[in-house]
């Protein structure tokens, strides 16, 4: 379970059944103590005792990412975004946007179930990947530090997962071409080169840091280096233009549609997008061109990734 913080640090105790969120595979849950080694010096050999000091839990889970059902209707894992240096921008009726921010970042608190034990992890950010591969389903993979974790004796209370959608597979009908050199307006992709491709994939790559403060502990985003990687089929002319323009290091736009029905409709922009280390591979016979990507920020500090739900 996951509900936002409205001060950082600060539990909300009021959880409700509809902050359960609907994992798509087993989760990862660790708690890392920071403990102090006492180091005493002694006539005979053998160890002294560390006192514990901090601690952290660490959770790793994916989503299936797919819309909320209701155009302007945050999807169920907003929230987690927002937890991951994203702002929400909500268009009433039409669409939710995620974008990147540099400061102000949002927390949030998880209650984790296991085998008779709840566990708490305040203050909560996150990291995440984007998974939109060729037929498969497409997911939202996080990782998440949070302090000050608890363990206490509770049963799995009453949980509503109405929020989480059925998705769709990424296929042709689905999702389409990539779209190099789109633009985006008013929520919608478009235009651009249209690239037959095994997917995309991005990492949005927050530095975390547990920032051990007395009376201001805290988990920060410090840094972010977004990445990514696709492989697109080529003609013989378009490659030659292709590894052009990454030897002279050429950005351009990148967007990726996914979806059919309003309300369940996914995008990703990217607006300026570097192209690195481009690599034949075989594909079934066929040669096919790895590339990865650096997402770049706009000139004046624009977001390098916008995620829309529409």
């Amino acid at each position: 379970m996951f509900k936002l913080e409205a001060t950082y640090g600060t539990p909300d105790a009021t959880f409700t059944a509809a902050d359960a969120i609907l994992l798509a595979g087993p989760p990862a849950f660790v708690i890392e103590p920071d403990n102090v080694a006492r180091n005493l010096v002694t006539p005979w050999m053998g160890n002294s005792e560390e006192l514990p000091a901090t601690r952290r839990a660490k959770l790793n889970f994916s989503v299936e990412m797919v819309g909320s059902g209701a155009a302007g209707t945050p999807p169920a894992w907003g929230k987690l975004l927002r937890a991951c240096g994203f702002a929400e921008t909500i268009v009433a009726a039409n669409r939710v946007e995620y974008a990147l921010i540099n400061s102000a970042f949002e927390g949030g608190t998880f209650r984790f179930f296991r085998d008779g034990v709840r566990y708490i992890a305040r203050g909560s950010r996150g990291t995440a990947k984007l998974n939109l591969s060729a037929y498969q389903v497409p997911t939202i993979d996080f990782e998440f530090w949070g302090f000050d974790t608890q363990a206490l004796s509770a049963t799995v209370p009453a949980i509503d997962l109405s929020a989480f959608q059925t998705p769709q597979v990424v296929t042709t009908d689905n999702s389409g071409d990539i779209l190099l050199g789109a633009g985006l307006t008013a929520g919608v992709i478009a235009s651009g080169v249209s690239l037959a491709s095994k997917g995309i994939t991005y990492d949005i790559g927050n530095k975390l840091a547990h920032r051990k403060l007395l009376g201001g502990e805290k988990i920060a985003i410090t840094d972010r280096a977004v990445s990514g990687q696709m492989t697109v089929e080529l003609s013989d002319a378009d490659e030659i233009t292709w590894r052009s323009d990454i030897n002279t290091a050429s950005l351009t736009s990148l967007g990726f549609n996914h979806g059919t029905t309003a309300g369940k409709r996914i995008g990703v922009f990217a607006p300026r997008i570097q192209r690195t280390n481009p690599q034949a591979i075989d594909d079934d016979g066929n040669i096919m061109i790895s590339t990865d990507l650096r997402a770049l920020p706009g000139v004046t500090g624009a977001p390098e990734l916008t995620i829309i739900a529409r």
